[in-house]
């Protein structure tokens, strides 16, 4: 292989690594969403491949809407973007949605994991815990 290519692999290694290291999860509930559509938000890489994929255990009780927002500048590889998911009641009810952090076409293991507890009361009021 080619020092070029050892050096850029390299490269590209760093830059998923610190990707993976500084991302970050949060649950948010606005008290002025007269809505009550809390979000989760994650921070990722796509630029390097990876990307948030999720898996609501019982889809009939919410569902999700992605919105993923660049926060690099010029299209820089390996600035990262925040991921963030609306969540809309449809019924009463408790399940589970499990997001991992993952290249598509890897056959491997997640990098990351969260998963998170979802509940909706009689009044369509949501709660989120990890």
């Amino acid at each position: 292989m080619s020092r070029k290519i050892i050096n850029y692999l390299i490269i590209m290694s760093i830059f998923i690594l610190l990707g993976t290291l500084f991302s970050c999860a949060s649950a948010k509930t606005d008290d002025d969403n007269p809505k009550n559509q809390p979000k989760i938000e994650l921070k990722g890489n796509p630029t390097t491949g990876y990307s948030w994929f999720y898996e609501i255990e019982d889809d009939s009780v919410i569902q999700l809407e992605e919105d993923v927002k660049y926060l690099g500048t010029n299209k820089v590889v390996g600035a990262p973007s925040l991921f963030t998911y609306t969540v809309i009641a449809l019924k009463s009810g408790t399940t589970t949605v499990k997001f991992e952090y993952k290249r598509p076409w890897e056959d491997l293991s997640a990098v990351d994991t969260r998963i998170y507890k979802i509940s909706v009361d009689d009044k369509g009021k949501i709660e989120i815990s990890e």
